[in-house]
């Protein structure tokens, strides 16, 4: 099972599972309709799921396991769905014997208590962008050993509240860090309407050119990456979402207000399929969805 929510891991995880659960089927003699029947679900839905096209639910995994007559756990694993480790198995053991409970109990009872886990991720809570400490943000740049993705709409404070930080890029990326920046398009429809709603003397698109033009100095670097929105720019520009191996800070542009005077989330990722993993998730789709970007001798921050 996928410990991480990259895209590559995520598809052969499902196409395992899809190959798992059409062998199953053909090995007792059924069509996808005739699976489609036990499981209440349409034969489309089956044809997804042995495609890889779906992760099977938690509830169609109940019923998987009990069309097979396998045990749940079993089907769970097979379907690359999670399962409860010993540890989980001995927390519960300090109220009941897990001996004495019905498999399918059992894991429905440690999964309910798993997804009940998901609020912790949420470590802390800032009222506003410009709450998150020096000293926090130094800590998160500094821990990066493997990935730093700054999926900020503008990403120009890192440059002005962060001294010397293309020295710590440069830095960071000799380390082996691989580095990626999104970037909204300064002379995008999106940031347009934008800078309709804000209002700011600093303009969405001034702020936007001030970290292009940081950048063009810093010029091309082997493991830094930079791209500017493109067809998913209007989901990019309503949240800014900086991650730094498995924490991130995510912050949520409430209507008219600033990044820096938005709510900020600081995530921890614990597991799978978790808000961090769900923020993952949403920042590839973010940078699948925008055109690379090259630095140029000059960027002109005026425009």
């Amino acid at each position: 099972m996928a410990t991480e929510d990259d895209p590559d891991d995520r598809k052969q995880r499902l196409q395992d599972a899809g190959v798992w659960l059409r062998s199953e089927r053909e090995t007792r003699g059924w069509t996808g309709s005739d699976l489609a029947r036990r499981l209440n679900v349409s034969q489309v839905r089956v044809s997804a799921y042995e495609r890889g096209q779906y992760e099977v639910p938690n509830t169609v995994a109940e019923s998987i396991a009990a069309a097979f007559e396998l045990p749940l756990i079993e089907t769970r694993r097979r379907l690359g769905l999670w399962v409860p480790t010993d540890s989980d198995v001995l927390e519960i053991q300090r109220f009941v014997d897990p001996a004495q409970i019905d498999d399918g109990d059992l894991v429905k009872e440690l999964l309910r208590r798993y997804q009940r886990r998901t609020a912790h991720e949420i470590y802390q809570i800032f009222p506003h962008r410009a709450d998150v400490s020096d000293e926090l943000w130094d800590r998160l740049i500094a821990d990066t050993t493997t990935e730093i993705f700054l999926g900020g709409y503008t990403n120009y404070f890192f440059w002005t509240e962060r001294p010397r930080f293309s020295d710590t890029l440069r830095a960071k990326a000799a380390a082996g860090v691989r580095i990626r920046i999104l970037l909204g398009d300064p002379e995008g429809e999106v940031t347009r309407r934008r800078e309709g709603v804000e209002k700011a003397s600093l303009t969405v698109s001034t702020r936007i050119n001030i970290a292009l033009e940081e950048l063009a100095k810093l010029g091309p670097i082997p493991g830094i990456e930079v791209r500017l929105s493109a067809t998913n720019a209007e989901a990019h520009v309503s949240r800014s979402i900086f991650r730094f191996d498995h924490e991130a800070l995510v912050c949520e542009h409430i209507a008219d207000r600033l990044g820096h005077g938005s709510l900020t989330f600081h995530l921890r990722r614990t597991q799978d399929g978790g808000p961090f993993d769900q923020y993952a998730h949403h920042l590839e789709h973010l940078w699948d969805g925008a055109r690379p970007w090259l630095p140029t001798r000059h960027t002109d921050i005026t425009r």
